[in-house]
């Protein structure tokens, strides 16, 4: 017990954890996720989102080999944040290339709000490739079926 305690100041192990489940929540998964590519052109992303339901999103941005990058051209997704035609209250801005430490994939977690965001690469000469990301509202779909019931009579019955 001694080692192991020791062990355990240390960072070498880890312990079980007991007690309750309901202590903590568990942290929330994202409820969507959003990819845009990109590879050798520097007049368009690959791919990109044209929409988006509001709430929590994994932005994932990939600009590697994989995407078609032969190049290793550099590549950003950023969003404006001073565009007062478009949303202003999400912040990325995502530098990636297949030489990088990710390999040129990148991820991160934003809370989406309705509207528009615009997003384009801020890198020099790269000015045509942006777009617009449409959000709407989030809530699930709307329940418009009615429900159905039945019942059944069965065994001895008094007349």
């Amino acid at each position: 017990a001694l080692l192991a305690s020791l062990l355990m100041v240390l960072g070498l192990t880890s312990t079980a954890a007991y007690g309750k489940g309901g202590d903590r929540p568990a942290p929330r998964a994202a409820d969507q996720v959003l990819t845009w590519t990109a590879g050798d052109p520097i007049d368009r992303y690959l791919t990109a989102p044209e929409t988006a339901v509001a709430g929590r999103a994994t932005i994932v941005f990939e600009n590697s080999t994989a995407t078609g990058n032969t190049t290793s051209m550099p590549h950003t997704l950023t969003f404006s944040v001073s565009d007062p035609e478009h949303n202003n209250d999400v912040q990325v801005n995502i530098l990636a290339n297949p030489g990088d430490s990710e390999g040129g994939k990148h991820s991160v977690e934003v809370t989406l709000t309705p509207g528009t965001y615009l997003y384009y690469c801020t890198i020099p000469g790269h000015g045509e490739m942006k777009g617009v990301l449409t959000v709407t509202e989030g809530g699930g779909e709307e329940d418009t079926e009615a429900p159905t019931t039945s019942a059944k009579v069965d065994g001895d019955q008094n007349g």
